[in-house]
């Protein structure tokens, strides 16, 4: 269900826990949401699991529920924003909510991250320009994928789609020398692999895109040594083996300008009552990537959906958690968790 941030965003605040997000840092969200048009179906906060409280807001757009077609008709209103980046994500959602549109197979959701300062000034008077994220993979929304990339099965397709989002949310198509080495690390995925999520970096001031993929645990270092990722594929395995000893399948995040380069962001993801949560927060703490206090406070994010008593329908909040870990070779490792906050309707309780 579409609804508006900013009421999202209030109501879930009794559900942030204050050492993750200081008061301070409820400010700056509900700031940000307050000038978020309604058009997302629910929200999540990024959290430094450091020393830092800096937080960012994140709203995630579905095709399935309209948010493409809600966020298009509030274009007007977002063209008047200082910040150029959100007219590009208005013309985006509106040829992703046309039915012609390569956009609207190959697309299911579109999340958008606002980063934001640790001071709020930036705030005061519009909203951060937006860093959009949209998923590439249709079979997460249950539709059918173009091909299993691993083998270049349904590769055109893909990159077709991949290109025309990436020209849309830039302004101008993506440099050559990036498209190239973009399109050979999909093109490399082993048969497990696939590419989610594609996401420019230029609001981030740099000419790159950040790619998410997918696949078996243990394809990982082959896939890694394919595309000339310049990093250590050793630590790599070393982070897989500590962090996530019990799973098969793994997501990470690569950045891809010219090269490959070398940052890589490993997803992890459970249910919230999953005892596989203390062991890796448990490690992260004893790596110093994470506070004990701020570990204490994602083991208690609450397992059962909340009641959001007067909406028009009986609705509930439902929580979710995911983690990143960030690894730069010859840098500590970070971490980060996100706090997922979605609405549904409740019709049996």
């Amino acid at each position: 269900m579409i609804v508006p941030v900013h009421e999202l965003m209030a109501e879930g605040a009794a559900l942030l826990p204050p050492a993750l997000v200081s008061p301070a840092a409820h400010a700056r969200l509900a700031a940000a949401a307050a000038g978020l048009p309604a058009a997302a179906s629910c929200a999540a906060v990024e959290c430094r699991l450091g020393g830092s409280e800096r937080v960012d807001l994140l709203v995630c757009l579905t095709a399935a529920e309209g948010g493409h077609r809600a966020l298009a008709r509030r274009r007007a209103d977002l063209d008047l924003l200082a910040e150029p980046a959100w007219a590009r994500v208005a013309a985006f959602c509106a040829e992703w909510a046309d039915p012609g549109s390569p956009l609207h197979r190959g697309i299911p959701l579109l999340w958008l991250e606002l980063d934001l300062p640790d001071d709020g000034a930036r705030l005061a008077s519009s909203v951060p320009a937006p860093y959009p994220f949209p998923c590439v993979d249709p079979a997460v929304s249950g539709g059918v994928a173009p091909g299993a990339a691993g083998d270049g099965a349904g590769l055109p397709e893909q990159a077709g789609v991949i290109r025309r989002a990436l020209a849309l949310l830039l302004g101008e198509p993506v440099p050559p020398a990036v498209d190239g080495a973009l399109l050979r690390c999909i093109a490399r995925l082993p048969p497990s692999g696939r590419a989610m999520h594609v996401a420019p970096l230029a609001v981030r001031g740099r000419a790159a895109v950040r790619l998410v993929v997918a696949m078996a645990k243990a394809d990982v270092p082959a896939y890694l040594a394919r595309i000339d990722w310049p990093g250590s594929i050793a630590d790599i395995e070393a982070l897989l083996d500590s962090m996530v000893p019990f799973t098969s399948h793994v997501s990470f995040h690569l950045d891809v300008g010219a090269a490959v380069e070398p940052m890589l962001g490993l997803e992890i993801s459970y249910p919230i009552v999953d005892v596989r949560w203390a062991t890796a927060l448990d490690r992260l703490v004893a790596l110093g990537a994470c506070s004990p206090d701020k570990r204490d406070a994602i083991l208690a994010w609450p397992a059962d959906a909340r009641p959001w008593p007067g909406r028009g329908w009986p609705t509930r909040l439902r929580q979710g958690v995911m983690l990143k870990l960030v690894y730069r070779p010859d840098a500590p490792l970070e971490a980060k968790a996100y706090l997922g906050i979605t609405p549904y309707v409740a019709l049996f309780g």
